[in-house]
């Protein structure tokens, strides 16, 4: 074959190329043959090309097909997963939600929750336990209308300081449903997304009420225990007064009855005041220990048969001679309403007397000049006692202390009149223990008037509760004891020869031990002895156990015990010890004299 030369190369040429290609021997063609002939070759060609393309491209759509295929399943795996992982962050965000509405339902503490607006959202069942509303009646009500009116701020400065600072702590009283306040201890926060954008507020209240009541009440008991140690160091000042005072006329005058020359007249001048300056002090003691003993309860109401009239009247002589002792121009007016046969009682004949003698102490001492009045009747069924006077009066702010101890409306070194301020003490505490209550009414500058009541229990409707402890009445009579004897047993020995001198008078024998071995000596010795006087409080052998000694000798000689202790119980201990009576030491003649006569006859 020969070449083509040109594309304008003769159609000879060309008919013998093809022909001669083909093996053909063509006629000349037409032209337009020739270049149909020549598009469709290159159609042809083309399409050769394009199929070969389209082949490759389907091939590689093919493999994109099944890369997109891949990727399409790693979602779909992926997508599973995520769903999984969804529900069980769901079911996680579920258990946790469940978990704390659980806590917050459970919570002892109110817990609120309030939205941007500090509109309340949410509150849990212990604020509404606490308040004592259910949520249905604490939605219609206003909150202001339940706080303490000190308290209507509270919403107030809560809004102001968790839009300033984020946090508000404060304690608020709002009220319960059936009336009272109770006290709450309130924190409150701010609530910020993960944006921090604020979503709201949450609220913790506590119910602090009884810690509150708690902490009231220990304030109240620390400013009570101070004042409480202002008053006992007040009263020990003022009891080492009241005594050396008194304990300085009895020294001062028991040294002057020494002076030569002194007349008989003189002498009872001083012995007087040696007398009533002694009883001053025993007074003071006895209120010192008559406080002590209501202290630890320790006294006890003995009721006997008891003239109202008599005591009265023995408390109006002691007043008028108290007056007369201070040249006070006082007039004492008694007025006794009580009907004839309503004047035998039954009551506590000592402790009657005594409450009335401290009144009637006060009235005279507070009185420089007018009257004291006691007036006494029967209304309705109580005994009444009324002590009026004109005295100096108290002021209005003083009488609600006027009942505590070591009080007195004047204190320290102005104060212008004596007393250890415990008197009005024991009256009250006795009076209530008697079932009696006792009254003040007074106005400075005019005067007082104390008046008490007490359960009226006419003679012959009572028994008398105690026996063997015998009241201190000061009996005066005369006695022949001679041919008795007497064993007296104290290991002071002025005691013994202040006992010693006042049987002497008796015509009593009497024989001295200084200890319990010697008092058993002289029994063994001496067989006939009628009478032991027995003090409880001796070195060696005390009384108690000299008693259980003495019990073995002779079991039936009566033993009176003499003794400082005051307690009941100690009392109770000297009784069942084996002793007959007891004696509380100071001993009065009379009284010594008078418990004697009950174990020994006259001769």
């Amino acid at each position: 074959m020969y070449p083509l030369q040109s594309a304008a190369a003769s159609s000879d040429m060309i008919t013998v190329s093809v022909s001669h290609t083909y093996g053909i021997i063509l006629n000349p063609v037409p032209p337009y043959i020739l270049a149909l002939m020549l598009l469709l070759v290159a159609a042809c060609i083309m399409v050769v090309v394009f199929s070969t393309k389209l082949k490759n491209s389907n091939r590689e759509l093919a493999a994109r097909n099944r890369q997109v295929e891949d990727i399409n399943q790693d979602l779909k795996k992926a997508n599973l997963e995520l769903l999984s992982q969804k529900d069980e962050i769901e079911r996680e965000y579920s258990n946790s939600e469940v978990f704390y509405r659980m806590l917050i339902r459970s919570a002892d503490d109110g817990i609120s929750f309030y939205d941007r607006d500090w509109n309340l959202k949410f509150t849990n069942p212990a604020f509404y336990s606490v308040i004592g509303f259910t949520q249905k009646e604490y939605e219609s009500l206003r909150v202001s209308d339940l706080l303490h009116p000190d308290d209507q701020d509270y919403e107030k400065k809560r809004t102001s300081a968790l839009s300033s600072k984020g946090f508000f702590e404060s304690e608020l009283r709002i009220r319960h449903k059936d009336g009272h306040y109770v006290n709450l201890s309130t924190r409150s926060v701010v609530v910020k997304n993960d944006q921090g954008e604020t979503i709201g507020a949450l609220t913790i209240s506590r119910d602090i009420t009884a810690l509150k009541k708690v902490h009231e009440e220990l304030i109240k008991a620390n400013v009570e225990a101070e004042a409480s140690n202002r008053l006992k160091s007040s009263f020990l000042a003022n009891i080492s007064h009241e005594i050396r005072t008194p304990l300085n006329s009895v020294v001062g005058f028991a040294n002057l009855l020494l002076s030569n020359g002194l007349t008989n007249e003189v002498k009872e001048e001083y012995i007087e005041h040696i007398n009533h300056n002694s009883e001053k002090l025993l007074q003071i003691i006895g209120d010192i220990i008559d406080l002590s003993r209501l202290e630890s309860a320790q006294i006890e109401i003995t009721y006997e048969e008891a003239s109202i009239n008599s005591i009265v009247n023995e408390i109006v002589d002691e007043a008028r001679k108290v007056i007369k002792r201070n040249e006070k121009s006082i007039i004492v007016i008694v007025k006794n309403l009580l009907e004839i046969e309503n004047d035998l009682v039954f009551t506590d004949r000592i402790w009657l007397k005594r409450v009335l003698n401290h009144l009637m102490d006060n009235a005279v001492k507070f009185t420089l000049e007018g009257s004291v009045q006691l007036t006494c009747s029967r209304e309705n069924d109580d005994l009444v006692f009324r002590i009026r006077d004109t005295g100096i009066g108290i002021n209005k702010e003083n009488l609600n202390h006027i009942f505590e101890e070591f009080r007195q409306e004047i204190d320290g070194h102005h104060r212008p009149f004596e007393g250890l301020g415990v008197g009005l003490t024991l009256a009250k505490e006795v009076i209530e223990r008697m079932g009696g209550r006792i009254y003040v009414q007074s106005e400075k500058g005019v005067g007082s008037e104390f008046s008490f009541s007490l359960p009226y229990r006419p003679a012959g409707g009572s028994t008398r509760l105690k026996s063997k402890i015998i009241p201190q009445d000061n009996l005066s009579f005369q006695v022949n004891w001679r041919g008795k004897k007497c064993l007296i047993v104290d290991d002071n020995k002025d005691i013994l020869l202040y006992l010693e001198r006042v049987l002497s008078e008796t015509g009593i024998e009497t024989f001295a031990a200084r200890s319990g071995f010697e008092a058993i000596d002289i029994l063994k010795k001496v067989s006939d002895i009628d009478l032991v006087l027995l003090d409880m409080q001796m070195p060696e052998m005390n009384g108690i156990e000299a008693t259980r000694e003495i019990r073995k000798i002779r079991g039936d000689i009566p033993i009176i015990a003499q003794t400082a202790f005051i307690f009941e119980d100690d009392k109770d201990i000297i009784l069942e010890a084996g002793c007959d009576a007891c004696l509380i030491k100071p001993i009065r003649k009379e009284h010594l004299l008078t418990v004697m006569s009950g174990f020994i006859k006259s001769s």
